[in-house]
């Protein structure tokens, strides 16, 4: 099941990706892009991904490590 603090990086992701998606068929379909600014979107749009996963799993192990000391496992 999703966290409360999951869900907004899980669509974040998601809309990244698909922006991602949308901006490559775009140029594959001759929208007039210019390719510097082509790659600079794309590595912008890249970056944003790893650091929204970054964050999602940096949460995760936080929550876990919350829960385990919630619960009286670790000090």
């Amino acid at each position: 099941m999703l966290d409360k603090l999951h869900k907004p990086f899980l669509i974040g992701l998601i809309s990244l990706v698909c922006a991602v998606a949308a901006i490559i068929i775009a140029k594959i379909w001759g929208f007039d892009l210019p390719e510097d600014l082509f790659f600079k979107i794309l590595a912008t749009l890249g970056v944003l991904i790893v650091l929204f996963g970054f964050l999602m799993v940096v949460n995760s192990d936080f929550g876990e490590h919350k829960k385990l000391k919630d619960e009286h496992y670790i000090d």
